[in-house]
């Protein structure tokens, strides 16, 4: 899939400085209200704003360059950062609970980015500009799954301890099925709605970026079904992955519940 060439309107500093006017007008806002978000909003942009042109200045250098191991290092560190920040978001993660969402992280980034890179849009060379935002979307809904998913099934299993207890008599994987369908569910009611709402209450992130950035409507439509199908794919996949990882963690070889 070839992208329409055009020059990207380039805001610049003062654009940047403008626009952080509509942060200073909602945080005044909201302390009108009674509501005090000064230090998380301030807090917020000034990271924001350091973090994006940190990383459009580290992008723009890996760009410069198509090799495979500029590429392969970028989505490296996004994937080690995608499994710590996932294992950070639970509540009393269990031991090795990090380390093997990394790596199922890292497996899911893998198959997707080459299915989709190599089948779906034919990008055949190490293309920075196609495979690290792609990788990136994928990571960090992939990650949001993950997430959903682990906590969810954690919540029921602490709730439902002593009836899981009582249920071992079977297996932990009969023992733990609805409460893996009701994480499973949690976990891919985000992707499914936004793929229910797309183009119709808002359109998408990736479409709307093709278009500023001179594409045609018609193909970052099309461009967009394909993320949204890869999405659900990496999101469910990584999604069950972890609720698997999770359960084999929660229980002792002699099926006694560790949390």
């Amino acid at each position: 899939m070839t992208l329409l060439a055009a020059a990207l309107l380039d805001p610049g500093a003062s654009g940047v400085a403008l626009a952080a006017l509509l942060v200073a007008a909602v945080l005044g806002l909201a302390l009108a209200c009674g509501v005090n978000l000064l230090r998380e909003g301030l807090v917020a942009s000034a990271r924001t704003t350091v973090q994006l042109l940190g990383v459009g200045l580290i992008l723009g250098a890996v760009f410069a360059h198509h090799t495979w191991l500029a590429v392969l290092g970028v989505l490296g560190v996004m994937c080690a950062l995608a499994g710590l920040t996932a294992t950070r978001r639970l509540e009393r993660a269990l031991a090795g609970t990090g380390p093997a969402l990394t790596v199922l992280l890292t497996a899911v980034l893998a198959l997707t980015l080459v299915y989709v890179g190599r089948v779906v849009i034919g990008v055949r060379e190490p293309d920075p500009r196609y495979l690290i935002p792609l990788g990136g979307i994928i990571l960090g809904n992939a990650m949001t799954a993950a997430s959903l998913a682990a906590q969810r099934f954690h919540d029921d299993l602490t709730e439902g301890h002593a009836r899981i207890e009582a249920s071992l008599a079977a297996s932990p994987a009969q023992a733990t099925r609805e409460p893996l369908r009701r994480a499973l569910r949690a976990a891919l009611t985000p992707t499914i709605n936004a793929m229910l709402l797309a183009g119709i209450v808002k359109l998408p992130g990736v479409m709307t970026g093709q278009m500023l950035g001179g594409a045609a409507p018609f193909a970052a439509a099309k461009y967009q079904i394909v993320v949204m199908f890869m999405l659900l794919f990496a999101d469910g996949v990584t999604a069950l992955g972890t609720l698997v990882v999770i359960r084999r963690l929660a229980f002792t070889r002699a099926w006694q519940p560790r949390l």
